[in-house]
């Protein structure tokens, strides 16, 4: 099996951040693009995603995007905000 001391210096080395936060990472794209299809809302996306709960995700999304789904959506070209304005 692979060490996981290495594989943890490799993600480090490689990404710059440690593997939970590049996991979140993934995590929070995935969740600009849900949100962005309009598919769900920003209070149910958390599950979809990944996250163990709603205020885990929203403090991820917060550090990562720098503001929160809805200020994310809020600031979306007009032409996605027009789809959105149920979600807001």
């Amino acid at each position: 099996g692979t060490n996981t001391t290495y594989l943890s210096n490799a993600v480090n080395n490689y990404f710059g951040c440690n593997f939970k936060q590049l996991l979140n990472k993934y995590r929070v794209e995935y969740a600009k693009s849900l949100l962005l299809e309009g598919t769900y809302s920003a209070s149910s996306l958390f599950r979809k995603c990944g996250f163990a709960s709603q205020s885990v995700f929203y403090a991820a999304f917060h550090k990562i995007v720098g503001s929160s789904p809805l200020q994310f959506l809020y600031k979306a070209p007009s032409g996605h905000r027009k789809r959105f304005k149920v979600l807001l």
